[in-house]
């Protein structure tokens, strides 16, 4: 039996587009793979901030400012760490970059009560 020529011709055409589909959703499956890891990392950095902040809020209150910021910067190594302190109370700021995110800076703050008689 022959396969007529416009047949044939249709056969043809379509040979090779499976290919192209399973090259684009391979792709596709990578570059959402790597989102979700780069929004894991970024959400991990959040906490380790948020963490660090705490951190140096609780510390800072009960030793002063320089311990504080010193604890801050032990639990979030690469983070920029600002302790102040006034009226009886102590303020930690932690600014780090997410991980796997450019350009974007991840916060966290913390306010803490001194203990009496340390210095804020």
């Amino acid at each position: 039996m022959t396969v007529p020529r416009r047949l044939h011709a249709a056969a043809t055409r379509d040979d090779g587009s499976v290919t192209v589909e399973a090259a684009l959703g391979i792709a596709s499956l990578v570059v959402v793979v790597a989102l979700a890891a780069a929004g894991a990392g970024a959400a991990l950095t959040q906490i380790r901030v948020v963490d660090a902040a705490r951190e140096a809020a609780r510390v800072a209150a009960m030793s002063g400012a320089e311990e504080g910021t010193a604890a801050g910067r032990v639990a979030a190594p690469g983070a920029d760490v600002s302790v102040t302190g006034a009226g009886g109370s102590v303020t930690a700021e932690v600014v780090a970059p997410a991980r796997g995110l450019r350009g974007v800076e991840l916060r966290g703050r913390a306010v803490a009560r001194a203990e009496p008689g340390v210095a804020p």
